[in-house]
């Protein structure tokens, strides 16, 4: 097959600079307005998870910029390689480097995500001393682990001599449409991607575990009345709107994941499906900000006033001149 059937602008690494920037300039804006709205429009009724709800939309902030302007990857599943077209290549720095970032602000999200749902379940149980060090210990080794596990394997990088030219036998329609250097981080991701799997297993499951306990906490103080019915029917409110912001993303990104696992596991390769998928997954910051503020009865007030007033002053001069 010639390159001119294998050819398409999609697959192009252009294709997927231009897609990150056009997110960046959607992204920024978005996460700006949604971080004022959660630091001053807060209901005081909120105030106790405030910080919480702000550590979240933190770092799906950041990781959504080093997405989309800082590394810009462009992904060539199913090997272990690619290239970064973004901010950071521009100064210098290592690729390797730049997939430990990545990777590292994953966990600080997931982890933000976690500590969200801990608070609600301490705010709602009565929690013993005992819980509270478990609690403590727990969420210290998660964040070590979140910061060093992928540090060993950037030790581990292959020689681009002798990798380079393997991806390129495994890929060989790759330079009909990507001319520029290519990164292999590893030539065997069996390891990598066990222990990653391992630490998001642990992770989810410790997520899974805080969620049935909050709600079994919440059924048994509807039972003996610990807290008013007013009181337990908005925190019965907000707990379920924190988990529909946390499972939206998650179910919209999980089809592109389940690609990235498919191409691995049996070696396929459409570097445009390739493309789509990453685009998809670097928007789940945006999409999480989009849901935190519809979601939100607070949020999403002060997002439909602010655009009533600003209708109401663009139209206010006509209708002056008007009279």
């Amino acid at each position: 097959m010639s390159c001119s059937d294998e050819y398409s602008y999609f697959s192009s690494a252009d294709f997927m600079a231009s897609a990150f920037h056009v997110l960046t300039s959607i992204e920024v804006p978005v996460h700006i307005f949604v971080g004022y709205v959660i630091l001053f429009k807060t209901p005081s009724r909120m105030g106790n998870v405030k910080w919480f709800m702000f550590h979240v939309h933190f770092w799906s902030a950041i990781l959504d910029v080093s997405f989309t302007f800082l590394v810009t990857p462009y992904f060539i599943f199913p090997a272990t390689a690619g290239y970064s077209l973004g901010a950071f290549i521009w100064i210098g720095l290592d690729p390797a480097i730049q997939v430990t970032v990545l990777v590292v602000e994953i966990g600080l999200t997931i982890l933000s995500i976690l500590i969200l749902f801990e608070n609600r379940y301490t705010f709602l149980a009565s929690s013993t001393n005992h819980w509270k060090r478990v609690r403590q210990a727990s969420f210290v080794i998660l964040y070590i682990v979140a910061l060093t596990y992928f540090i060993p394997f950037i030790f581990q990088v292959p020689d681009p001599e002798i990798s380079v030219p393997v991806v390129l036998m495994q890929l060989p329609t790759l330079r009909c449409f990507y001319k520029g250097p290519i990164f292999v981080f590893t030539l065997d991701s069996t390891v990598v991607a066990r222990i990653t799997m391992l630490k998001l297993i642990i992770e989810f499951s410790y997520l899974g575990l805080l969620v049935y306990l909050t709600f079994q906490s919440l059924i048994k103080q509807t039972k003996n009345a610990v807290l008013s019915r007013n009181t337990l029917a908005l925190q019965r409110k907000f707990f379920i709107s924190i988990i529909t912001q946390t499972i939206i993303p998650f179910a919209i990104i999980i089809l592109p994941i389940s690609y990235c696992g498919y191409s691995l596991s049996q070696e396929y390769y459409n570097q445009t499906f390739n493309n789509i998928a990453f685009i998809i997954i670097s928007s789940h910051g945006l999409i999480s900000t989009i849901a935190i503020l519809l979601i939100h009865e607070p949020y999403r007030k002060t997002l439909f006033s602010s655009f009533c007033c600003s209708r109401t002053t663009r139209t206010h001069p006509t209708n002056s001149q008007d009279s």
